[in-house]
Formats: C-alpha cells, structure tokens, sequence
C-alpha cells in the first residue's frame, strides 16, 4: 500500500491462487489438399460434418482430408491449412436490363466463394417466389443436393437498399456462392426464371513442395502461407503436427524444425507407399538412395514414425482404398489422451488398435519388428494381429541416442509438462527476483508435479529454486532460474515372464 495521510479505512488484495492451468493436449495442425475451401490459413474444425462442408469431399490424393476424417472420431480440435494453386473459380455470367426498358447486357458473374473444379458442381435455380409478386426464390444446388435456400429476394435499382436484396442477401449469407456485379440496376440476373449451372472452375497445377513448406511472410501485410503458419507457439496452439501422405525430404525437415523450435509439439512422419521391411529402415536411414528421400537418418526426439499404409473403406467413393497412417496414429493419441494421460503409449490392444482399418500393405512378423524396433532402427510397425486386429505395436521417437525421451510417452510428458509450466509462471514474470517470489514458484510447480505423480506420470521429482539456481550473477541479468528433477515413469514394452520348475515337495519360500 502506497503512503496513506489521513485518517481512514483503506483495503487492498493480495492474491496467491496463482496455480498451473489445464491445457488441451492434443491439437492436431495439418496442411494437404482439399477439394475447395481457404487455402493458407488455419481454419478450425471441430467435427467430420464441418471439414466436409468447409472443405469438400475428399478424393484421390487428398490424404489430409482422411487424416483429418480419422483425427476427428477421437479429437476435437483439428487446425486444417489447405494448401493450393487452384486460382480458377467456376462462374456464369449474368446479363439483366442495362436501363430501364433498354436491351440485355452483362451485368457480373457469379461465381463460386472458393476456387477448384468443385464449383462445377454448384447450380442456382431462380423462380418465382410464392410469397409475393415480383419476387424471386433463389435455391442454391450442390452435387445435386440443396444446400441454401434465398425466398422473397428482390431485384432493381430501387430496391437496392433493402435487405433482401438478391446481391445483399448473397453477399452476406452464402457460403457457396458470391456475386460480382458490375451494375446492380438489372431487373433480374441470368436472363430469367432459370436453372444455372456455374462452369470453367478449374484445380489448376498440383500444389507443390514450395507450396506446402510456405514461407515465413512479413505479417500482416504479406501472410505466412503453408507450414510456417504454425511456427509460432504465441499465437498457435497445437501439440501435433503432419502433412499427411507427403514423404518429401524438405517437408519432413521443416515440420521436424518447427516442432523443436516452439518446443511444444510433435510430428507424425508419413511413410512412401509400398516400402518393404528393409526398404523403410533404409529410407529412415538415409540409406535408401531414390530420388526424393532422405539423404541423412531421420533423428528427433518431437518426431515420430509408423508404418505401413492401411486400407480403409471410403464411403465418399463407395471404395476401399490405401492411406498412409498418420491420421489414425493422431486419433490414438486423441483417444488416449481423452480416455487416459498424456504420458500414456499411444499402443498396444488398450489404446493402439485402428478399429476401422481393413487391412495393412505388410503386416511384420516378430522378426521384422524387432529389426525395425532395436539396432538403431526407430519404425513402428502397425501390425495385424490375427485374433485381435490391426494395432500400433510401437511408441518410439526417431530420437537415435538412448535416453528417455526416445518413447512417445515420455516425449508427449515433457511437452505437456514445459508448456503448462511456461504459462503458469507468466504470472511471476517481472515481480521481485527475492526468496518470497522463488518459493511461490516451488508452491506453483509442485502441486502440478504432484498430480502427475499420482496418476503414474512420474516416479518422482524435485522442484528447486533458491540462492543454489539463483547466483548473484544470475540476478543481476534480471533472471530467475528454477530446476525441475524429473523421473519419467517407462512404459513396459517388453515382458518376460520366468517359469520356475521345483522338485516335488519342495519349500517356495526357499526360491522366492
């Protein structure tokens, strides 16, 4: 309290309820293809319904669609980023009465709200409305389904003005279709009472590496486009990261970069399609020596790879087709993080099995998997198993060094656990760098180091802040420096059990 000169009652607050918040932990950000929607930005999606009217049914190699399909029967928050040089929107042009009483003249185009060949799908019937005399129903069509529906629109220079207003109305309310009318006194556009079929949308080229990997942008003037519009852990929050079914060398590399530099998320690495056993360890490897693959082994701790594609049923194209795994591997560990921990193994028959996967290219035997598994190699297969199914039978990192953080688990705990932790203390940022500010950051830490223990997080842990982490050198950089000693609980991947045959009546307590 500031001095006080007069008699009085004065109050003020103290508040030490600082305490570690819970965080979402698994926030899957992709970038891929679609058939239409915004292209380099991040849009979030919630359910299956809404990436399908955002972003369109999905179709040959628009292996982000099916990640993301797959992500959202176990997540909820998918950060989809549609990559594209579909810059040819479909469109019909209109002509309507240039003057009154004057002759027909083009007056705009309709078009499609998003680029792509899908806008060849869209057809807007114009009739007489019901409801009023010189009025008209606007129906707008997809793939030969109703999606929007525009009764008592009106048409004219006078009427330009009002709400219903065809060219208002349009503008403000449809998410298929926008108008661009170069004169807004026509009487009524496409010539008349009419169906109309929008035309010349085109996907144009394939969208490339550039493409994808994006660049960094001058924001806000000149955007971040692709991949780097998850490079900032500020502004974007997500723990998982993939470009699904895209095996490129400089794409693995920079979703690799971005992950280690926010520090607080993992990527999942898609496999080439129809890699054999040795072929993948090679291409992991950097051994594999094709056009395209990686010239150096692939090694990070926030990365991760499975394999092989699976093959699932597409009821978009009543087909079964082969996609890689990346969205099913994302949707384990959504699954797992909703029905368990974060530090849990995102595998085995409790929490890695693909429900809905009807086969895989290679299911490996014990002998592959432990040569994909040990010797350096860091794949995890997605097996076949005949009474149980299709399972994640492997957690680790591409991390090549023997530590801990070479399983997901434990890697997955340590994000978790450095991005809670870095948004609690925000809150002692500037306060005094004094014994009373170092204890409220042990009393802050350890209650959150804590729970994590008794739900099997941890073994144990230490929380230290005091004169030993904070020198006289250290404060006088105005810096506050806190240690946190962690033993990270280990998953129990190999099992061996020891049968024991003793003589007939002999004692177990002399062999226990």
């Amino acid at each position: 309290m500031g001095v006080v000169v007069s008699p009085g009652v004065y109050t003020t607050e103290t508040d030490f309820s600082l305490y570690a918040p819970a965080l979402s932990t698994s926030i899957f950000g992709v970038v891929g293809t679609a058939a239409k929607g915004p292209t380099d930005e991040i849009t979030l999606i919630t359910d299956e319904a809404s990436l399908i009217n955002t972003f369109g049914k999905p179709s040959a190699n628009h292996y982000a669609m099916y990640a993301g399909i797959r992500y959202l029967r176990y997540g909820r928050q998918l950060k989809f980023v549609r990559v594209a040089q579909y810059d040819v929107k479909a469109e019909i042009e209109m002509q309507g009465a240039a003057a009154e009483g004057g002759a027909l003249a083009d007056v705009g185009t309709m078009e499609a709200v998003t680029t792509g060949s899908h806008g060849n799908l869209l057809q807007v019937i114009v009739a007489a409305s019901v409801y009023h005399s010189g009025a008209y129903k606007f129906t707008v069509v997809y793939d030969g389904n109703v999606v929007e529906t525009y009764d008592n629109m009106l048409t004219g220079a006078a009427n330009s003005d009002s709400d219903y207003f065809w060219v208002t109305q349009l503008a403000n309310s449809s998410e298929w279709v926008v108008v661009d009318a170069t004169s807004v006194d026509n009487t009524l556009p496409f010539l008349g009472v009419g169906t109309y079929t929008l035309v010349n949308g085109d996907d144009g080229a394939p969208a490339t590496t550039a493409d994808v990997v994006g660049s960094v942008g001058t924001p806000p003037a000149v955007p971040a486009t692709g991949l780097q519009l998850f490079r900032n852990p500020e502004t974007i929050d997500v723990n998982l990261l993939a470009v699904p079914g895209n095996p490129n060398t400089a794409v693995i590399a920079e979703l690799i970069s971005i992950c280690e530099a926010r520090g607080d998320a993992m990527c999942l690495i898609d496999p080439p399609e129809g890699k054999t056993v040795q072929g993948i360890a090679d291409w992991h490897n950097g051994t594999g020596g094709g056009v395209g693959e990686p010239g150096a082994a692939l090694n990070s701790s926030y990365a991760a790879l499975m394999w092989p594609w699976v093959q699932v049923f597409d009821a978009w194209s009543n087909a079964n087709i082969w996609i890689p795994p990346s969205g099913h591997v994302a949707g384990a560990i959504a699954y797992t993080d909703s029905n368990t921990e974060t530090w849990y193994a995102p595998a085995g028959l409790s929490r890695g099995r693909l429900v809905d996967v009807l086969d895989v290219e290679h299911s490996a035997s014990q002998g592959e998997r432990d040569f994909l598994y040990s010797g350096g190699n860091s794949v995890n297969p997605i097996v076949n198993f005949v009474t149980d199914g299709t399972v994640i039978w492997g957690q680790r990192t591409l991390q090549r060094t023997p530590t801990a953080t070479d399983r997901i688990n434990v890697r997955r705990l340590l994000l978790y656990m450095r991005k809670v932790i870095a948004t609690a203390v925000r809150g002692l940022v500037f306060e005094p760098n004094d014994e009373f500010t170092w204890m409220s950051f042990v009393r802050l830490i350890e209650p959150f180091c804590r729970s994590i223990k008794s739900r099997r997080g941890l073994y144990d842990f230490r929380v230290i802040c005091d004169s030993t982490t904070n020198t006289p050198a250290i404060i006088a950089r105005n810096e506050m420096a806190g240690k946190i000693l962690l033993q990270p609980t280990r998953t129990a991947e190999m099992i061996t059990v020891d049968f024991v045959l003793l003589p007939t009546g002999a004692s177990f307590e002399e062999f226990v």
